[in-house]
């Protein structure tokens, strides 16, 4: 081992930020490691990474802030099944703006600038968001199959969900603290310019060579996506066969038609997010645990690349989830609309109000919404209304003036009636 060194590569301490980084050793007399031999990454690409990373970010950030605005600010929406939607947008607002965007900048400048607790915490923070993730929505099919199969049995209170949200992050931190524990920051020489990579270094070694590393990142795979997967897959497929399978005796009224029609909307909702959420994540999950079969696999030309794919579509989870329920749920689509509209006209707000605008929601503190941009839409659109039946009066009783053929008693009834 005395003629060999460990020479750390750009595209392995990235490839691994999340959950450590890759060595290799080579003789002292080495010029090059294979993965250095491949050259920078192309103009054109690194741009569209950057362009694909940016639209990714701002798109999951400003959709989970949405969605956790949306049940957080009407009292309508406070229900159990969005307690858990809540949580969910909460895991994946953290892991955008908290994990993805700072190792997105390691994977810029290949330089890790942020220190190493930071680098401890971004790597504990990656790993308790995935798996607060996937156990709400553990928690929210679990819910639905309560609801849905079992309907005679007491439903889950919103104090119970609230426990159970505190159990999925309390599970998610304990299954995280290899992270916390290893995680560190060692500095390299790349091209003659000495940077830092941040990764986690085991006690029997680092991860590429780590024994240790390996079955972490199989019970990672197990506990975080195999098991919940299966169990998903139970609880819809016994929801589908009550819904869709079952058929009922009698005729049914038109209420219980419509309660499964909005049960059936839901269900196939949910059904798509978990759907998304096994095809976004299996690629990853695989990618980590196949590299320790395969080592020489990070040593291709375009294995930079692969690993980007992977990693950005898994990041692009957190993007998807927003839309999906902008798509599929109808409160959600008001909603959505309602605080477009709202910052729209908060923006506008700033500017002079013409004379004949309607009066500014600043003034008016007699709204029954908590929600301000609620409360303004509703606002205008009664202002609206209320100015086109002005008008309609004023026409109808003008028309009435001038023609002199209507009647005192239709004058003053038209009058009366605007």
């Amino acid at each position: 081992m005395q003629d060999m060194e460990v020479v750390y590569t750009w595209e392995m301490d990235f490839n691994k930020s999340i959950l450590g980084a890759s060595t290799v050793l080579v003789p002292r007399k080495a010029t090059a490691s294979p993965a250095t031999d491949s050259g920078s990454m192309p103009t054109w690409a690194y741009h569209s990474w950057l362009c694909l990373f940016a639209a990714m970010l701002v798109t999951a950030i400003g959709g989970n802030a949405i969605v956790i605005w949306i049940v957080i600010a009407h009292r309508r929406m406070r229900t159990v099944t969005n307690y858990f939607l809540v949580n969910l947008s909460l895991a994946d607002l953290m892991m955008a703006s908290l994990n993805c965007l700072f190792n997105f900048i390691y994977m810029l400048h290949s330089d890790w600038v942020f220190g190493a607790w930071y680098c401890q915490l971004s790597n504990f923070i990656a790993n308790v968001t995935v798996a607060a993730s996937v156990f709400t929505l553990t928690g929210i099919s679990f819910d639905r199959y309560q609801a849905i199969v079992r309907p005679m049995r007491p439903r889950m209170s919103k104090t119970c969900s609230l426990i159970m949200i505190a159990v999925i992050w309390v599970s998610g931190m304990l299954l995280a603290i290899p992270c916390l524990m290893y995680s560190t920051t060692k500095e390299y020489r790349f091209k003659g310019k000495l940077k830092t990579a941040c990764l986690i270094s085991w006690p029997d070694g680092l991860p590429d060579v780590s024994y240790m590393d390996f079955m972490y990142q199989s019970l990672f795979f197990v506990v975080t996506y195999a098991v919940p997967m299966l169990g998903m897959s139970f609880f819809y497929t016994a929801m589908g066969r009550v819904l869709w399978g079952s058929g009922t005796i009698g005729e049914l009224t038109q209420r219980q038609l419509d309660s499964i029609r909005s049960k059936r909307k839901v269900v196939k909702m949910f059904i798509l997010v978990i759907v998304i959420f096994g095809i976004c994540w299996l690629p990853y999950h695989l990618y980590f645990i196949y590299t320790h079969f395969d080592p020489s696999i990070l040593y291709k030309k375009y294995i930079q690349h692969i690993y980007l794919g992977f990693y950005w579509l898994a990041m692009a989870n957190a993007m998807v989830n927003p839309i999906i329920y902008y798509w599929m749920n109808a409160k959600f689509r008001t909603y959505f609309r309602t605080a477009m509209c709202g910052w729209r006209l908060a923006l506008r707000r700033r500017k002079p109000a013409p004379p004949d605008s309607p009066p500014d929601c600043a003034s008016q503190s007699g709204s029954r919404s908590r929600s301000g941009f609620y409360s303004l839409t509703i606002r205008l659109y009664r202002y609206r209304e209320t100015q086109k039946l002005k008008r309609k009066c004023s026409e109808r009783v003008a028309s009435i003036v001038v023609s002199g053929a209507g009647e005192p008693q239709q004058y003053a009834e038209t009058v009366f009636a605007c």
